[in-house]
C-alpha cells in the first residue's frame, strides 16, 4: 500500500484553536520554555543511576479510572517512586489537567512546555513547526533500549508518523494491539437458558432471541442511543464497515459509511424500528442513559465492544442478580458465513521532547522502564513490585513517558486463559512467570469462586470459553478482517470538516431509521457529504493513502 506522508502543519492542523496556534506562537522563539535543571552528564549504562538528581517536567491529564492507594496522588506513585529510587530522576508535573488538550494549547501558545509529555498528530505538526521540539534521532539510537528499538522497526508504519523530513520529533505510544478492536454481540444468559435458545449463527437469530426477551421479560429487544454506534456495530453483518476507508471495486479508497452496504443495513435497521425491536427511545438516549437501561434489566441483547464486560456488566450483575451474565457472541453475517471485522489506524499519541531539555536521555530512561516492566521484567522482578506499578490503573500517571507494546493484550490472553485452563483443571499454576498478568488471572479465579461482581470483566475478557479475546484471536489469526487503508493522520478536510461531516449522516440515518425521510434519501445523504468536503476529503486519502 502507498503511503505518502504529507509532512506539513496544514496536514495536522485540528480546528480553530490549533489553526490560531500555527505560525503565530504569542511569543518569540527567545523566549522558549522552562526549563529543567541543569544538565547531569548521564552514565554510560542506560539502566544505571544518575550521580546527581535530574528534574525532569512533564504535563499530564487527569483520569477517573486511576484509584490512588493510600496517600498516593499524580506526583507521588509507585512509578515516580520507581523513577527516583532506580535512575534517581525527579518526575515533576507541571501541571495535572482534566482538560489536558486546552491546557496544552494555551502552553504552546506561550511557548511554556514541560520536558516530555504527550501529544497528538496535529499538535506534533504545530510543535514542529514552531522549532520547540528536539530531533530525538540521535538521542534514541543512544539510549533506548533494545526492545524500544525492535518496537520501532516492527511497527514502521506507526512511528513514521512521527518523523518530518527525515528527523524523529514524536515516539509513536502504538496501542495494547488490534485485539481490542472488534465488536460482539452480548447477550443475557439467564434470559437465554429460560428461553432455550442457542448461540446465534444469523442475524435472523440474533432478533429472535433479542424480540423473544422483550415479549417475555419486558422493555425493547434491540439497545441503541443517539450516537447509533450499535447499527454501525451491526453493519458488519451486511459487509460494512462504517468509519474506516476501504477499497472499492475500482480500486480507490472510499469512506466506508457512505458505501453501498451502509444503506442495507439502515434499510433493515429502519424496519426494526417501525416493528418496534429498536428502543424507541433512542433519538433521546446518550451513553449513559442507555446503559442505565441495561443496568435496569430493560433489555437483554446488545452490540458492544470488548470492554461491556468492565462496564456496564459490574452493575447489572449488582442490580439484576449474579446470573445476569451476559456473554459474547460473534456478529453474525446474514447467511451465516464468517463475518470480517474491521481494525484502524489506533495509535494513542507521540512522546515529545522539548528541545530545551537539558536530559533528554533521562525521558529515554523512563520509557525504557516502562516497556521494560511489560515485556523484559517477569522473572527479573517480584510479582509484587510489577503488581504495585500495574495495578489500580496507575500506567494512567505516566501517560507521557509509556509506550505500549502492541502485542501486550494478545500476549496477556494466551498466559492468562493458559493459567486459567491449568487451574481449573486442578493443575499447579506457576503464578510467579504471570508478572503483570497475575492480577487478571486472581479475577478469573475470583468470579468462578466467588462470583465478585467487580472480576468479570476480567473473566469475559480473558478466562470464559466465549471471551472477547478468544473471538478476536480467531480473528486476527485467520486475518479476519479489513483494515482502515488510511494507516495514520486524518488529512486536512478531515482534522478541519470531520465532525461536520460526521454530523451530517448521524442526523440523516436517524432521519431514516425514525422514518422520516426513505431508504433513498440516504443517496442524498452521501451527495450532501460529498459537498460538504466528503468529496475532498476522499481525493486528499487516494492522494496520500491511495494506489494510483
Amino acid at each position: 500500500m502507498k503511503r505518502r506522508l504529507l509532512k506539513s502543519c496544514a496536514l495536522f492542523l485540528a480546528g480553530a484553536s490549533l489553526l490560531s496556534l500555527t505560525g503565530c506562537i504569542s511569543k518569540p522563539a527567545t523566549e522558549t520554555t522552562t526549563a529543567s535543571s541543569a544538565r547531569v552528564e548521564p552514565p554510560d549504562d542506560i539502566w544505571a543511576p544518575y550521580p546527581e538528581t535530574v528534574t525532569l517536567t512533564t504535563f499530564l491529564a487527569e483520569n477517573s479510572g486511576t484509584e490512588f492507594q493510600g496517600d498516593d496522588d499524580y506526583g507521588n506513585n509507585p512509578w515516580y517512586r520507581a523513577y527516583k529510587e532506580r535512575f534517581n530522576i525527579d518526575l515533576q508535573n507541571k501541571w495535572v489537567s482534566n482538560d489536558y488538550s486546552t491546557k496544552l494549547n494555551l502552553a504552546i501558545a506561550d511557548r511554556d512546555i514541560a520536558d516530555v509529555f504527550q501529544v497528538d498528530d496535529a499538535r506534533l505538526a504545530t510543535l514542529v513547526k514552531a522549532d520547540m521540539l528536539m530531533d530525538l534521532d540521535e538521542v534514541f539510537d543512544k539510549y533506548a533500549s533494545d526492545t524500544l528499538k525492535e518496537y520501532r522497526e516492527k511497527y514502521a508504519d506507526t512511528w513514521d508518523n512521527g518523523v518530518f523530513d527525515g528527523k524523529m520529533y514524536g515516539m509513536a505510544q502504538m496501542s495494547y494491539g488490534n485485539i481490542d478492536q472488534f465488536q460482539y454481540i452480548w447477550i443475557r444468559q439467564d434470559w437465554m437458558q429460560e428461553c432455550g435458545f442457542d448461540a446465534p449463527e444469523t442475524m435472523d437469530d440474533v432478533i429472535e432471541i433479542a424480540t423473544t426477551f422483550a415479549q417475555k421479560y419486558g422493555g425493547y429487544a434491540l439497545a441503541e442511543d443517539q450516537t447509533l454506534e450499535n447499527v454501525f456495530r451491526l453493519a458488519l453483518s451486511w459487509g460494512a464497515h462504517p468509519g474506516i476507508w476501504v477499497e472499492q471495486e475500482d480500486g480507490t479508497l472510499g469512506y466506508g459509511t457512505v458505501q453501498p452496504e451502509m444503506k442495507e443495513a439502515l434499510a433493515q435497521y429502519a424496519q426494526w424500528y417501525k416493528d418496534g425491536i429498536i428502543n424507541p427511545n433512542f433519538t433521546t438516549l446518550n451513553f449513559d442513559k442507555m446503559m442505565q437501561g441495561m443496568i435496569n434489566g430493560e433489555c437483554g441483547v446488545i452490540p458492544f465492544a470488548q470492554w461491556f464486560s468492565y462496564n456496564p456488566l459490574p452493575d447489572i450483575l449488582k442490580n439484576q442478580g449474579t446470573d445476569a451474565v451476559f456473554l459474547p457472541y460473534e456478529i453474525p453475517t446474514q447467511d451465516g458465513s464468517p463475518i470480517m471485522g474491521s481494525v484502524t489506524f489506533n495509535n494513542t499519541g507521540y512522546v515529545v521532547i522539548s528541545k530545551d531539555c537539558q536530559n533528554p536521555e533521562a525521558a529515554m530512561k523512563l520509557i525504557n522502564f516502562y516497556v521494560y516492566t511489560v515485556t523484559d521484567a517477569v522473572g527479573k522482578e517480584t510479582n509484587e513490585y510489577l503488581s504495585e506499578l500495574h495495578s489500580n490503573n496507575y500506567p494512567n500517571c505516566v501517560t507521557s513517558t509509556r509506550i505500549i507494546n502492541p502485542e501486550n493484550d494478545y500476549n496477556q490472553f494466551l498466559q492468562v486463559k493458559d493459567a486459567f485452563d491449568r487451574w481449573q483443571a486442578g493443575e499447579d499454576v506457576d503464578t510467579d512467570a504471570l508478572g503483570t498478568n497475575l492480577s487478571k488471572f486472581e479475577s478469573c479465579v475470583r468470579w468462578t469462586e466467588e462470583k465478585d461482581p467487580d472480576s468479570i470483566g476480567d473473566f469475559l475478557q480473558q478466562g470464559n470459553d466465549r471471551s472477547t479475546y478468544g473471538i478476536a484471536k480467531t480473528y486476527l489469526d485467520n486475518h479476519q478482517y479489513v483494515q482502515d487503508a488510511k494507516w495514520g493522520p486524518d488529512t486536512p478536510t478531515l482534522q478541519s470538516a470531520g465532525s461536520t461531516l460526521n454530523d451530517i449522516l448521524i442526523e440523516g440515518f436517524t432521519k431514516i431509521i425514525i422514518g422520516e425521510q426513505p431508504i433513498d434519501y440516504f443517496d442524498t445523504l452521501v451527495q450532501e457529504w460529498m459537498t460538504a468536503g466528503g468529496a475532498q476529503a476522499t481525493q486528499e486519502i487516494n492522494e496520500t493513502y491511495g494506489n494510483q
